[in-house]
């Protein structure tokens, strides 16, 4: 397999993680993995070398034994792991994947981690230092501006990602001076409004997601973005997921429950790129509403990053299909690594493009 990197604290070889993206999709004995066309030029004993050494370090698991002894993936490995375009493309692609439910562990696991290696932690760091200072000396005329310019890139680029037509001119346009674009439906209209009321609505209750997040206030975001659209309250039947084998929690009380404890880790999480992290990658997963849990995720994960005074993440230059693929990987694999690759590269780009 080629395309893909492992981000780790970690020291790992490309051929280990050959090793690890070779067993994404489940796991292999070492014969099986000596058969891959990946690895027809390298010994059984270096195979079990390299084996050994991602063992040590977690990122890999063993279960039987003898030669019945197979290899899989662990979380902490799945956590740090980016998979390529291509390469998650072809994997769902295969139409005969295996149904998944929702992991309960899969939440306690993210707790009890550091979700950004030392080396992610201290980009960001730079990132959101500098974007900081910028808005400690910029007037507050250019502050109100530029927050006005990410409230409306966010407000276009959430709603594209729905499959809105409004164009970033058009969002312009409607939310400074409330002129709808023609030939665009109420529906689509409705959705770029939705998302400026939410993001007003996180700027007037900035203290509500700083440090004590509420399973309510979450419902409160997500009621505003659903106005007009669809119904709000935490669902009561089952959502099944376009183009995914993914099925997410039927019970509403179970899904309060995991809600209620996403808010708790968010909550003793003290990076706040991690608080920002979690909610932008688990109200998708989670999927405690009929509709709307992708958006309201984007837009939970701003107003927590705002709470704090640090970069937004407006996704103006994220391509629709690389955010898809990367919640799928989450979705289905476990996968943390390109979500925080999304995440990474629009903290840089808030840096660089906004003037606060």
């Amino acid at each position: 397999m080629s395309g893909f990197v492992i981000v780790t604290a970690m020291n790992t070889t490309t051929r280990q993680q050959q090793i690890m993206a070779s067993l994404i999709t489940g796991s292999h004995t070492l014969p099986q993995l000596i058969a891959l066309p990946t690895f027809q030029d390298i010994t059984e004993r270096t195979l079990q070398r390299d084996i050994n050494e991602l063992l040590a370090q977690q990122l890999i698991e063993r279960h039987g034994e003898a030669r019945a002894i197979n290899y899989q993936v662990t979380a902490i490995g799945r956590m740090n792991l980016t998979l390529a375009t291509d390469q998650l493309e072809a994997l769902f692609a295969e139409e005969n994947r295996q149904s998944i439910q929702y992991d309960f562990g899969r939440l306690d696991v993210l707790a009890a981690q550091s979700l950004f290696s030392q080396h992610e932690t201290d980009q960001l760091n730079v990132y959101n230092s500098a974007f900081q200072q910028k808005l400690q000396t910029a007037s507050t005329d250019i502050i109100r501006r530029e927050r006005e310019r990410i409230t409306i890139e966010l407000s276009w680029k959430s709603s594209q990602f729905e499959g809105n037509t409004y164009s970033l001119l058009e969002t312009e346009t409607l939310l400074k001076e409330g002129i709808p674009a023609k030939g665009k439906t109420q529906e689509e209209t409705t959705m770029v409004l939705n998302h400026k009321k939410a993001l007003d609505f996180s700027e007037e209750h900035k203290d509500n997601f700083h440090s004590n997040l509420q399973v309510q206030t979450i419902i409160e975001l997500h009621k505003i973005l659903a106005e007009g659209l669809f119904n709000n309250g935490l669902r009561e039947r089952l959502v099944g997921i376009t183009g995914s084998v993914y099925q997410p929690l039927q019970n509403k009380f179970q899904l309060e429950d995991e809600l209620k404890h996403l808010c708790e880790i968010i909550n003793t999480k003290q990076s706040v790129y991690e608080k920002a992290l979690l909610a932008f990658t688990y109200i998708c997963y989670l999927q405690p509403f009929n509709d709307g849990n992708k958006r309201t995720g984007r837009i939970l994960a701003n107003a927590i990053l705002y709470a704090h005074d640090s970069f937004p993440l407006s996704l103006r230059a994220v391509d629709v299909n690389d955010y898809k693929l990367a919640i799928l990987a989450f979705y289905e694999l476990g996968l943390l690594g390109n979500v925080k690759k999304v995440f990474i590269d629009q903290a840089k780009f808030a840096t660089e493009n906004y003037a606060v």
